[in-house]
């Protein structure tokens, strides 16, 4: 979804928004049926992923909540702010009986740019505690989650931000998604149609790499890896997109104009 708002053009405030039959259109040509793409939009506005603005007998969508997040961190995409000297990071202890709790608790942080560095522990070069509050409201009464700061010397950092988020596999997943990329360009040739095809065939490509790169989005540069590929992919993601994005885009204006 946020993939459709993002070649759209289209943000997330009050006049931002997808209409309802252009929205069902374009899941259509990423291949869900109809009735599919209604209810994935039903769905996802149920769960506040979607906010809804009546416009007459049909509504227009915009992205919200944690999927609103996801939408500007990829779009935004650059490295953190320069290291502090300390992680933001969430202690939490939780009963075997609300295991629930403590997995959708993880999933939520890590989601929102956490890096767990251990069980019970989630760091983050950034305060994000604010994304955590939905869950936060859930806490069971046998459960404790406190937030601290973890300082720690420049060595020992790199050293547990490449635990949190485990760059080393990481870092292989950016350049095995790079050479896919390239490979999709090497293999183009003659101008692109601007049609559902070229829409879909662009979403393939990107949607998983730009998904694995939000789990790094907002380290600080001086935690990264040496040789760190992750502005390798950022490179091999920017060819792709000046190849198929225009005529991309060109079939999503026509239709939002249509």
């Amino acid at each position: 979804m946020p993939f459709l708002f993002g070649i759209a053009d289209r943000g997330t405030g009050d006049s931002a928004g997808l209409p309802g039959p252009v929205l069902v259109r374009l899941l259509g040509d990423l291949g869900l049926s109809v009735p599919a793409a209604r209810a994935l939009i039903a769905r996802m506005t149920a769960n506040g992923q979607l906010a809804a603005t009546r416009r007459g007998r049909a509504a227009d969508y915009r992205l919200a909540g944690p999927f609103a997040e996801s939408y500007h961190r990829i779009r935004t995409g650059a490295t953190g702010a320069p290291w502090a000297g300390y992680f933001h990071a969430v202690l939490y202890q939780v009963p075997e009986r609300n295991r629930a709790f403590r997995d959708l608790l993880r999933r939520t942080g890590i989601f929102a740019g956490y890096g767990l560095l251990q069980q019970g522990v989630l760091i983050s070069p950034t305060d994000r505690s604010d994304r955590l509050e939905p869950v936060l409201a859930q806490t069971p009464r046998a459960a404790q989650v406190h937030f601290g700061e973890l300082h720690m010397d420049h060595p020992a950092a790199i050293r547990a931000a490449y635990a949190a988020w485990d760059l080393g596999a990481l870092d292989r997943t950016y350049r095995a998604h790079a050479r896919r990329l390239r490979a999709a360009l090497a293999r183009r040739s003659g101008p692109l149609p601007p049609d559902g095809r070229t829409l879909r065939r662009l979403c393939d490509l990107l949607t998983t790499p730009l998904v694995d790169l939000l789990r790094s989005t907002g380290l600080p540069a001086e935690l990264a890896p040496e040789d760190w590929s992750r502005p390798d992919l950022l490179k091999a993601i920017e060819q792709l997109q000046a190849t198929y994005a225009p005529p991309a885009a060109a079939y999503v204006q026509r239709l939002l104009t249509t």
